[in-house]
C-alpha cells in the first residue's frame, strides 16, 4: 500500500496557510455637508473629531464631558461649540477657531493652542497647565479661576479678558497684551 502523507500534506497547506476571515467592523457614515455639528450627536463629533483630515467643521457642536485627549483639531472650526469639563490633554488645537466657546472646567492640560482663536470664549475654572497659548488671540476671555501654571502666553492677546482669581505660577508673557491694553516686556 502506498503511503498517502506527502499527498495529504499539499492537499492542506493552502487551508492551513489560508488568512483569517476580517472580523466586521461596524462602520458608521458620517455625511456633514451641509449639515451643522450642532445638530450632530456627540458620538458622530467624535467620530469627526478622530477622521484624519484637519480643518473640521465643528461649530456648536456640544461636546461636554468628552474624552478627547491627544486629538489634532488643528485649524477646526470649534465657534461656539460646548466642551464644558472636557478633556483636551496634549490636544492640538493650533489656528483653532474657539470663539464664544464653552471650555468651562475643561482640561487643556499641555495643549497646544497656539495661534488659536479664543475670542470671548468661557475658559472659567479651566486647566491649561503647560498649555502653548503663544499668539493666541484671548480677547474679551473669562479665564477666572483658570490654572495658566507654566503655561507659554508670549504674543497672546489678552485684552480685555477676565482673569480674576487666575493662577498664573510660572507662566510666560513675554510680548503679552495684557487684559488692561498694555503690553508684557
Amino acid at each position: 500500500m502506498k503511503d498517502l502523507r506527502p499527498i495529504i500534506l499539499v492537499i492542506m497547506l493552502p487551508l492551513v496557510m489560508l488568512p483569517p476571515a476580517p472580523a466586521q467592523k461596524k462602520i458608521i457614515n458620517i455625511k456633514t455637508k451641509g449639515v451643522s455639528a450642532a445638530d450632530l450627536t456627540k458620538e458622530q463629533c467624535l467620530q469627526i473629531i478622530r477622521g484624519i483630515h484637519i480643518g473640521k467643521d465643528l461649530s456648536g457642536a456640544k461636546l461636554d464631558e468628552a474624552d478627547i485627549s491627544g486629538a489634532n483639531l488643528s485649524f477646526a472650526n470649534l465657534s461656539e461649540a460646548s466642551l464644558k469639563k472636557s478633556i483636551l490633554k496634549n490636544a492640538r488645537l493650533n489656528q483653532a477657531n474657539l470663539t464664544k466657546a464653552n471650555l468651562e472646567k475643561a482640561i487643556l492640560y499641555q495643549a497646544d493652542l497656539n495661534g488659536a482663536k479664543l475670542v470671548n470664549a468661557n475658559l472659567k475654572n479651566a486647566n491649561l497647565t503647560k498649555a502653548n497659548l503663544q499668539n493666541a488671540s484671548m480677547v474679551g476671555a473669562d479665564l477666572s479661576q483658570a490654572a495658566l501654571i507654566d503655561a507659554d502666553l508670549s504674543g497672546a492677546n489678552l485684552t480685555g479678558a477676565i482673569m480674576e482669581g487666575a493662577k498664573t505660577n510660572g507662566a510666560v508673557f513675554s510680548g503679552t497684551i495684557l487684559p488692561d491694553g498694555q503690553i508684557h516686556p
